[in-house]
């Protein structure tokens, strides 16, 4: 029996009595409890110069879902909660390229969190979000699913090509390098000052202790909207790496007349003398009209996969909001690498997909 095959029937047995319970629980949903999720599907095409492909995939901007959340009160201004969410992607937009057009679909964790939370703030314990994370990818635009500051989900596996044959691929080289991403920690949200909440988080991600810190205003600013995020992460790698440390934020204003403009930033480096910092800087212009919403948008790497690269996303995209539950969406991305004694061609991608939520 094939071992891989025999895990995802047990999870997916898991997640079916799971949700049997909350389904057949007395009361469950009045006591807020809820089965939520999205499909996420697409089709892109890829072409580097020397190959072009067309591929389905599972658009990664916001990969296919299940999620149960629950939440109810302890006591009088005490409120406890629980999320439980997995993602399955077959074919993710950020894996694929040309050698390997088809990748087996797999359960993988996104938050098995729970929560307390009431005038001190919020305390989560578990698999979820570390402090900073969405730090660089804050964004008003309504084109998330079509185009934000991680450019590298729309194509990100297809490598560059040149007279040497095949190079890097497009996420070596470019990544808004969005902190520790999700991993198993304790983590502290303040209750907000003003417009602000800060949050601290303290865990482990592949056996390395993270520290996470991040700082998120909301205020209305010249007839508008701006959301903005400033984070720090810490990776204790040990040997010459030491600790790795990622430093970024992000901007967004959305105008009354729907005009809208996204800006990120951030900077990796570690203990090692030897390795680069890696920069990352990005920029978007937009404009949302009725269920509409389409964006501009420019991304520039420096040193990721080696001293002096230079990586460039320039990309375009749309996003209709036919219903509450239903997305439709389009994109072009061209990305462009710059490498002493190195001549690559651009790669393109078009992306054109829905997503249904549930």
């Amino acid at each position: 029996m094939n071992l891989h095959s025999k895990q995802q029937r047990q999870t997916a047995s898991a997640l079916a009595i799971l949700i049997g319970a909350l389904f057949s629980a007395p009361g469950a949903h009045a006591e807020g409890f809820k089965v939520s999720g999205h499909i996420n599907r697409a089709i892109m095409l890829g072409d580097n110069g020397t190959d072009s492909e067309t591929f389905f995939v599972d658009n990664s901007a916001s990969q296919s879902r299940l999620r149960v959340t629950g939440e109810k009160e302890v006591w009088e201004g005490l409120t406890g909660g629980i999320k439980f969410e997995v993602g399955y992607s077959s074919n993710p937009s950020n894996s694929v390229n040309f050698a390997n057009r088809d990748i087996s679909a797999d359960w993988s964790e996104r938050h098995i969190d729970l929560y307390l939370k009431g005038g001190f703030g919020k305390v989560s314990l578990g698999q979820g979000d570390g402090a900073a994370n969405g730090g660089t990818e804050v964004d008003l635009s309504g084109t998330t699913l079509a185009n934000y500051s991680g450019s590298g989900d729309f194509g990100g596996g297809i490598p560059f090509a040149g007279p040497g044959g095949a190079g890097p691929a497009i996420d070596d080289v470019l990544g808004n390098q969005d902190f520790e991403s999700r991993h198993d920690r304790i983590r502290y949200d303040t209750p907000a000052f003003g417009n602000t909440t800060l949050s601290l988080s303290l865990g482990s991600k592949s056996g390395n202790d993270v520290t996470e810190l991040a700082i998120r205003p909301e205020l209305d600013l010249a007839g508008g909207k701006l959301e903005a995020a400033v984070g720090f992460s810490s990776e204790d790698k040990g040997g010459a790496a030491g600790d790795e440390q990622t430093f970024g934020g992000s901007v967004s204003w959305l105008g009354a007349s729907g005009f809208n403009v996204t800006l990120a930033f951030s900077e990796k480096s570690d203990d090692n003398a030897g390795n680069p910092d890696s920069q990352y800087i990005y920029g978007k212009v937009g404009y949302r009209f009725g269920n509409h919403a389409v964006a501009l948008d420019l991304g520039q790497a420096s040193d990721f996969d080696a001293q002096g690269d230079d990586a460039t996303s320039l990309g375009i995209g749309y996003v209709f909001k036919a219903a509450k539950w239903v997305e439709l969406y389009g994109s072009f991305h061209s990305f462009s690498l710059d490498r002493t004694g190195a001549d690559f061609d651009d790669i393109q991608t078009i992306m054109a997909g829905a997503r249904l939520k549930f």
